[in-house]
């Protein structure tokens, strides 16, 4: 006989290692919240839990006698869907029109139900480590997705056009991926991606390489133009006020063995003179992209570190230099990598120390952090290539009209008032 639910709004029975099944909750008809992590003997959910019109957050993970999940109809409340580490689901079909994040790492679903793109709400999506082979052709429906982690996808062979809305997208040690899809050039500039990290894909195609760079330069330079569009007063408060904030941050990272041709200083050395005597136009403050070549390294890394030095001729080497970090792109990188990165404190730096100079030299050193038991001080990693594109309003403009963009879409991309 079911008890009167009528005023329950949460339960919590994690770790409940001797539950194996819940009870019937259609009567709960307030509950809010549904917490059974960690319940390992959890063979399955009751239908009444998937059609409760308040529930807004269900989290099954580490029940790892669940075998499935699955739906006939669209729940309307739920939000939050957590089944990370129910590792022997393989069936897997609910939809939420006000879903905001799903997460489904570490499990067994290989596909996506066909209705998925009605989850126009949905924000993050993590299929990190589980079986995933393909995506629905709606998944560009998806139109406020942010975070996509498909990262350990041992079965991922492509993936399609994501929405111009989503700023991450991990895709590192995706070991089958070899075709990735992006729409066309003023679509494109649409996006705002803030990091986008395919180390260690060592099977994609060059039709695919070649469309990453070419989305890299796309984003990270409108990236940085809209920093650097910012007054004197906003980046000098910005700088003042940074706080390792990823969002002063954009960050490429691929397979390959050389800077891209987009970029105005190239060497194989670790440093470049750059040279503003020639520029049409003088700006207060420029961007500073940066392109580092690095070779294959096996040491499990926790961060990299780029020592940025600002030297000018005949005044000797300067004493202080900046520390640009990068949080590790996977365990261990196996190959030359490209890391293309724009930071908006290192640009505050370089224009703080090159202020009127027109000629000057950035030097860089690499250096990662070993988390081996013998060994956790920096270790020096091979730079094989080194780049630095600048970026002020005049060479955005050249950029815009070069990829062949009429003004309206240069000044919605930009997002900025001209």
């Amino acid at each position: 006989m079911l008890q009167n639910l009528l005023n329950l709004k949460e339960v919590k029975l994690f770790f409940s290692r001797y539950l194996k099944e819940l009870p019937d909750f259609s009567k709960a008809l307030n509950l809010e919240v549904l917490d059974i992590h960690f319940c390992s003997q959890l063979t399955s959910v009751h239908p009444s839990i998937l059609s409760l019109e308040k529930l807004e957050k269900l989290d099954l993970s580490h029940c790892t006698s669940l075998i499935e999940l699955t739906s006939d109809t669209h729940t309307s409340s739920l939000r939050y869907l957590n089944l990370k580490f129910c590792k022997n689901i393989r069936k897997f079909s609910v939809t939420s029109v006000n879903m905001i994040e799903l997460d489904l790492r570490y499990t067994q679903v290989n596909t996506l139900p066909a209705s998925f793109g009605c989850q126009s709400n949905l924000e993050i999506l993590h299929l990190g480590n589980c079986s995933i082979e393909s995506f629905p052709l709606c998944f560009k429906n998806l139109i406020k997705l942010q975070y996509l982690e498909v990262r350990y996808c041992q079965k991922l062979q492509n993936l399609p056009v994501l929405p111009p809305s989503l700023e991450i997208l991990l895709a590192q040690e995706c070991s089958t991926l070899k075709t990735v899809f992006f729409p066309s050039t003023a679509e494109q500039f649409k996006e705002n991606r803030k990091r986008v990290v395919f180390a260690n894909c060592l099977k994609l195609d060059e039709h695919s390489l070649t469309n990453i760079v070419s989305n890299a330069q796309i984003n990270i330079t409108k990236f940085a133009y809209q920093h650097v569009s910012a007054s004197r007063h906003e980046f000098h408060n910005k700088f003042n006020n940074y706080n390792d904030d990823d969002s002063y941050q954009a960050l490429y990272v691929y397979p390959g063995s050389c800077v891209p041709e987009w970029f105005e200083y190239k060497t194989t050395t670790d440093y470049v003179v750059i040279d503003l005597s020639s520029s049409t136009s003088h700006s207060p403050f420029l961007g500073y992209i940066f392109g580092f070549v690095l070779g294959g390294n096996r040491l499990i890394v926790d961060m990299l570190k780029f020592n940025i030095t600002l030297c000018v001729e005949g005044q000797g080497k300067e004493e202080d230099h900046f520390e640009l970090y990068i949080s590790r792109p996977s365990a261990n990188i196996v190959s030359d990598h490209v890391f293309m990165i724009y930071d908006q404190q290192c640009s505050c730096y370089l224009n703080s120390k090159a202020k009127d100079i027109t000629r000057f030299k950035i030097k860089v050193t690499t250096r990662l952090s070993s988390m081996h038991p013998r060994s956790y001080s920096d270790i020096c990693m091979m730079l094989k290539g080194f780049g630095v594109n600048i970026i002020n309003t005049s060479a955005y403009h050249n950029f815009i009209q070069k990829m062949g963009l009429p003004d309206s879409t240069r000044n919605i991309s930009s997002g900025i008032e001209m």
